[in-house]
């Protein structure tokens, strides 16, 4: 009976079974947001320039009629104006190129490019422009995952999350020129500060909560969050950034990757550790591996179970890393972090047994 309904629905809607289904996919779906996107901005951005183009010619007009200028001085008033009008249009239609930026210097680097701290010359802005290979993006299979990004810091206007200025193409590289975010990452603040007070704690998660709120608000579940992806502004406020993971599914080569690793360590031995030891012990790793976090896919320190199982998960996935972090402000290292690779991806496989709370043995240990 369900088959007949669905054939009547085909029918009606005048697709096949195979139509159907590739319309419903996440990939279809994914372009036909990006085209709305696109023609929205499109038509926002055309309508907008003719409303301030008539603005211009209003202000031009009242101007010359104040003036009460001769037909000569009008006419050379006039040219002048024009002259002015044509620049502004052909810069709408100049292409962007990464001459017409300014490399200030270099403040990231990544298994796909670099990051550069960049002032566009024509108009003096500051952006943080993300330059990525796209020979290691399609060897990789991440060309998805930056289209994700770039969707995602397209469609936004919140003040939570970092905004896209521009995004370009030349034959070899892809980039992404970001709003700059001058504060630095939560995980350069915890590196300096150990932990955080209980109030700094409670103001930055709250933070943190509404950012990533917004992220779902437009229909996208991050599942990579860590301390790196939230950025500190001007005004000591949360921005959350990199959403190169952000929903969809995993390529399955990772996901593969992840259920080796947890399946290596199904016969480990949990090792139990003082709250002072693990601290001491994640501090010196943190010390001897700046790019920790960036060695192993997907941060397992602070990724939830069913992400790294290859299981169904929701957004609730993403108030687990939250969680993961929050716990890490106020004790000075992640629930799960262990002292060895091998020892973390236990602690994961046996979170209901290493998830305790932090005590110390005498109350100056509660000083930090």
């Amino acid at each position: 009976m369900d088959t007949a309904k669905n054939a009547t629905t085909m029918k009606q809607t005048g697709f096949q079974l195979w139509e159907r289904e590739l319309l419903e996919s996440s990939e279809v779906k994914r372009k036909a947001t990006v085209a709305q996107l696109y023609f929205l901005d499109y038509y926002f951005q055309s309508l907008g320039y003719l409303a301030s183009r008539k603005e211009r010619r209003a202000r031009f007009d009242a101007d010359t009629t104040k003036r009460q200028l001769t037909a000569a001085e009008y006419s050379k008033e006039f040219k002048s104006y024009c002259g002015r009008e044509r620049v502004l249009l052909r810069k709408r239609r100049a292409k962007l190129r990464v001459e017409q930026f300014h490399i200030i210097a270099q403040v990231g680097q990544g298994g796909y490019g670099e990051v550069f701290l960049a002032r566009k010359q024509e108009t003096g802005e500051v952006c943080a422009l993300k330059k990525m290979r796209k020979r290691t993006l399609s060897k990789m299979d991440e060309v998805r995952h930056v289209l994700v990004e770039r969707d995602i810091l397209t469609a936004t206007k919140t003040p939570w999350l970092v905004r896209l200025l521009y995004a370009f193409q030349d034959s070899q590289h892809v980039y992404l020129a970001m709003e700059y975010v001058p504060g630095g990452d939560f995980r350069t603040l915890l590196n300096n500060s150990g932990v955080l007070k209980e109030e700094h704690a409670r103001f930055y998660i709250s933070e943190m909560f509404v950012a990533v709120n917004e992220l779902h608000k437009l229909g996208y579940i991050h599942r990579d969050l860590k301390p790196e992806n939230f950025l500190v502004d001007g005004t000591g406020h949360v921005k959350l950034t990199d959403f190169g993971l952000a929903t969809g599914a995993l390529n399955p080569r990772r996901i593969e990757s992840l259920k080796i690793k947890l399946d290596k360590v199904k016969d480990n031995q949990v090792v139990y550790r003082s709250t002072l030891e693990r601290r001491s012990i994640y501090r010196s790793v943190r010390h001897e591996d700046p790019r920790y976090a960036d060695s192993i896919v997907g941060s397992p320190d602070y990724m939830a179970p069913e992400v790294l199982r290859g299981k169904p998960y929701t957004y609730s996935v993403d108030y687990w890393s939250l969680g993961c972090i929050f716990f890490e402000f106020l004790a000075g290292f992640p629930p799960f972090s262990g002292g060895t690779p091998e020892e973390t991806w236990t602690n994961l496989k046996n979170w209901t047994k290493v998830l305790r709370r932090p005590e110390y043995d005498k109350p100056e240990d509660l000083i930090f």
